[in-house]
């Protein structure tokens, strides 16, 4: 029984990870956007549909310098905010020491765009104010379209020859707040946490193999953690829980017990893998981390060991103290499938899959609760036909 369940959800997770790591974060940019990148000449564009939906057309020409033209476009609903975009010459694309173009969104619904030094002050609370860059940019606008409903920052930007356009850092960011000319910060979220890549602008292919791993971990740990501690231990609840007596006769030779513990164990596998790589995750992650969702996570583990070493410590029947350990594991039980439901839904917030994910949970749980309510109206009458069959027993007997 444990094989073949453990075989069967090692298949099956295999294929759904070789699903979602065929996702990429850059996407074909928007028609409309790309009908504007196309009527300015510009032969590349991306999107970042995960990354903050930012989409990015650029163009470069290789003459006595290395001419780069831009053209990067998001949405600004909000009464202000900002778009950025720029350039990291150092070893790695990251926030700090980035030579940025950022456009603001004032509140009168006019909008001014600047050049930035992204220093490691702003990371301590200094303000970002404009200032010169070592870039030399021209021709820097940024303005609104309203027929594609975009921002826009467009600019040429010289770059030096020892620049290797093959292979340089390039970032993005989108935020809602700006007070004059100085942006603040932006949300605290995966999609503007990842919002860098190393590109390679000759041929616009991404070369930011850690950012794909990082990507491609979070998903399995979304996915492993989903299955074993979302699926697997409440079908192992359900059948200690319904199939001592019924429906399915497992009763015989306790093989009830057998399949509840290999669910079990199956999904304690599945579930402690996904929290390792969790784990993984949050000690690589140098710049953020989801405290909340980690100690939810943590607890998790850490009950569902106890329940494991439970079964294992399990009094025998005669036992006095028999009634308290099962009070205690169906309680501990009940009370890490609640945590469980509530810290899944937070990591799909923080994964920013809620539409798709979701609803596919949703619909997962509902279904799972659908059996245990069915499961306990057929218990519920089986229990009042017994009573009512006791009682005529009962009445024949005196009569």
């Amino acid at each position: 029984m444990s094989s073949s369940c453990l075989i069967f959800f090692v298949s099956n997770s295999i294929f759904l990870l070789s699903l979602f790591s065929l996702t990429i974060h850059a996407h074909r940019c928007t028609e409309n956007f790309l009908s504007e990148t196309l009527s300015r000449n510009l032969t590349l564009c991306k999107r970042y549909k995960h990354r903050n939906g930012v989409e990015f057309g650029w163009k470069v020409e290789n003459t006595t310098t290395q001419t780069l033209q831009v053209m990067v476009g998001a949405r600004l609903d909000g009464e202000t905010g900002w778009l950025a975009w720029g350039l990291n010459l150092g070893p790695e694309p990251r926030m700090v020491g980035t030579q940025a173009l950022i456009g603001i969104k004032q509140t009168n619904g006019s909008f001014l765009g600047n050049t930035y030094n992204v220093t490691q002050y702003i990371k301590i609370g200094c303000n970002l104010l404009p200032t010169p860059i070592d870039l030399n940019v021209s021709n820097l606008t940024f303005g609104f379209l309203g027929h594609i409903q975009y921002h826009i920052i467009e600019a040429t930007i010289y770059l030096p020859q020892t620049v290797d356009i093959s292979r340089i850092n390039h970032v993005w960011q989108v935020g809602i707040v700006a007070i004059g000319m100085e942006p603040k910060f932006h949300e605290k979220t995966l999609k503007n946490y990842d919002s860098t890549e190393i590109i390679d602008l000759q041929t616009g292919t991404s070369l930011s193999i850690r950012s794909a791993r990082r990507h491609q971990a979070r998903v399995a740990h979304g996915i492993l953690s989903i299955i074993g501690w979302g699926v697997i231990l409440p079908i192992g609840v359900i059948i200690a829980r319904y199939f001592k007596k019924g429906p399915i006769h497992w009763n015989e030779h306790d093989q009830w017990k057998h399949a509840h513990k290999a669910c079990q164990a199956c999904g304690y596998i599945f579930g402690a893998t996904g929290w390792a790589i969790g784990l993984w995750l949050g000690n690589y992650s140098k710049y953020y981390s989801f405290p909340k969702h980690g100690a939810y996570g943590i607890s998790i583990f850490t009950f569902a060991t106890l329940q494991t070493l439970a079964l294992r410590l399990k009094p025998h029947k005669n036992d006095e103290l028999h009634t308290y350990w099962s009070i205690y594991h169906l309680s501990l039980g009940y009370a890490l499938l609640i945590v469980i439901c509530v810290n899944i839904f937070k990591g799909i917030k923080i994964l920013q899959e809620e539409e798709t994910w979701k609803p596919t949970y949703i619909a997962i749980i509902s279904s799972i609760a659908f059996i245990f309510f069915v499961f306990e109206i057929t218990n519920w009458i089986k229990f009042k036909v017994d009573q009512l069959k006791s009682k005529e027993e009962l009445s024949k007997q005196i009569h």
